[in-house]
Parts: C-alpha cells; sequence; structure tokens
C-alpha cells in the first residue's frame, strides 16, 4: 500500500479522504450552529474565537492529517510530518521571509501610503510593529488561536506536498488556495467568528493569494510546515491584533504577479520534493 501512495491514483485517494474529512467535521459542527443555534449552545455552549467547540472545528485539518498520515504511512510517516513542523531550512533569505516578510511587506506598504498622501515617515505608527506585535506574539497567540496549529499540519503538512505529486507548484497553491478559503464558509455565517465581519469575495481571492506565498516558502525551505504554514499563518491572523491592517488588494496583486510572471521563483522543481521526502520517511524507519 505504502508503494502505491507515490503514484498518481494513491495522492488522489489521500487527498480527497482528507478533503472530505476535514470539510465533513469543520461543517458539520458549524451547521449544528447554523441550523439549530440555540440547542448547539445549550449543549456545547457558544460558538466563538477561543471556545472549545471552536478549536475543534478549526483543528479538523491537522487532526484529519494526523489520522491519516499514521493510518497509511505508519508512525515513520508521523514522524516526517512532526519534523516538518519544526523544521528550519532553506536559504537564509527564505528563512528571513517566513519569519518576517508579513509584517514587515505591512511596514513598508504605511510607509508608502504615508509619503503618498504627503505625511511624513514619522506619522507611521512603529510601536505597532516593534512593540504591540512582539507583545501579542509574547503573549501565546499561537496557542489560543487555533489557526496556525490546527489547520497547518493538514493545509501545507499533508495536502500541499501531495498536491505537488500531482501538478505544477502555481496549481497547487491556486488550487489549496481555493479550497482553504471555501472551507472558511460556514464562518461567515456564525456571528462570533471574526469572519462574519468580511466579505467572502475579497476574503477568497485574499486567503488564494497568501496560499501563493506560502506555497513559494515551502518549495524554497525543504517543505518546513514551520516556515511555510505555521509562522505565516500566525502572522497573516497576529497583525490585525496589534492595529496593523492588511491591504486585501496588494496581497492579491502581488501573487498574481508572483504566478504570472515570476518563473524564476518557482525553479525547485517538485520532483526534488518528493525526493526529501521519501528519503525523510525512510530515515524515520531506520529509527523504529
Amino acid at each position: 500500500m505504502r508503494e502505491l501512495q507515490r503514484t498518481k491514483p494513491g495522492r488522489v485517494l489521500e487527498l480527497s479522504l482528507f478533503f472530505s474529512l476535514t470539510f465533513l467535521v469543520t461543517w458539520a459542527i458549524c451547521g449544528i450552529y447554523i441550523l439549530t443555534p440555540k440547542a448547539a449552545t445549550a449543549i456545547f455552549g457558544p460558538m466563538k474565537t477561543g471556545s472549545p467547540i471552536f478549536f475543534a472545528a478549526v483543528y479538523a485539518p491537522s487532526v484529519c492529517a494526523v489520522v491519516l498520515t499514521l493510518i497509511r504511512e505508519g508512525p515513520a510517516g508521523l514522524l516526517a510530518m512532526g519534523a516538518s513542523a519544526i523544521r528550519i531550512a532553506g536559504r537564509w533569505r527564505w528563512v528571513l521571509a517566513a519569519l518576517l516578510g508579513y509584517p514587515l511587506l505591512w511596514l513598508a506598504v504605511s510607509m508608502i501610503q504615508a509619503l503618498a498622501t504627503g505625511k511624513s515617515l514619522a506619522s507611521v505608527p512603529y510601536g505597532n510593529w516593534y512593540a504591540i506585535l512582539p507583545t501579542v506574539i509574547l503573549s501565546g497567540f499561537i496557542f489560543h488561536d487555533a489557526g496556525p496549529l490546527g489547520e497547518e499540519l493538514g493545509w501545507r503538512g499533508y495536502a500541499l506536498p501531495r498536491l505537488l505529486d500531482l501538478m505544477s507548484a502555481r496549481k497547487a497553491a491556486l488550487l489549496l488556495g481555493a479550497i482553504w478559503a471555501i472551507w472558511h464558509v460556514p464562518a461567515f455565517f456564525l456571528g462570533g467568528l471574526s469572519q462574519s465581519k468580511f466579505q467572502f469575495g475579497s476574503f477568497f481571492f485574499e486567503v488564494i493569494g497568501f496560499s501563493v506565498f506560502m506555497t513559494l516558502l515551502f518549495i524554497h525551505t525543504r517543505g518546513s510546515v514551520l516556515l511555510s504554514g505555521i509562522i505565516p499563518h500566525m502572522w497573516f491572523n497576529a497583525v490585525s491584533k496589534a492595529g496593523i491592517h492588511p491591504v486585501g488588494w496588494i496581497t492579491v496583486i502581488l501573487a498574481a504577479a508572483l504566478v504570472l510572471f515570476g518563473r524564476r521563483f518557482w525553479r525547485p522543481s517538485d520532483a526534488s520534493l518528493a525526493e526529501i521526502s521519501s528519503i525523510e520517511v525512510q530515515q524515520q524507519r531506520k529509527k523504529l
């Protein structure tokens, strides 16, 4: 069975099971609150950011990925997935982009906006970056915000490597971004969740754009889920808590430019990623 996994039918099967189970768990939980809010609240408590039932819904991608990996690849596959969640690899500029790129992008945008509107650079609220944002992160944001740890073992740790076995990195980035955005749909109907305040159309394209950046980080950091998924996802959710306001259309335009004209950035081959993944699994098997 393990040899079949690396074939196209095997990868399609794995992805179909993963996406089906992930959507089933999250949408079933949220659906109960949408269809019978009073009964669901009485039984499980309110659906809001930070509540136990919220964590149950948001952790579906990672939990499903762990279960499927254990069933189909055994302990070796699970150890390889765990290694990707703590690995720091790649050239320094890509590691730096993962660690600081997202907040620095919006710092640069804020400085450009100030100059474009005739203001001085001194008018930029730099404290949001050097004081408030670090405080948000050091307060344990990555643990009480369910997104980074609850989703990324699924999206970047499980789905993306398998998509890269089936298609080009650019196509995988766009497809996974679309699926990731659609998975959030029920949250737009639940008043206790942040997505209920957004327009789905703009959210959809912004998430696809962010998926492009994350996929680039993935292929340049030897498949590090930490650098391509967990940390960028943390920044994505944390910046607004620090009073930093991302401009969605800038994300979309930059991502579109990378997809259409950034060919040299996509050079690391999908085959090399598959080879790295295979080597890691073999190494973990030898340890068992």
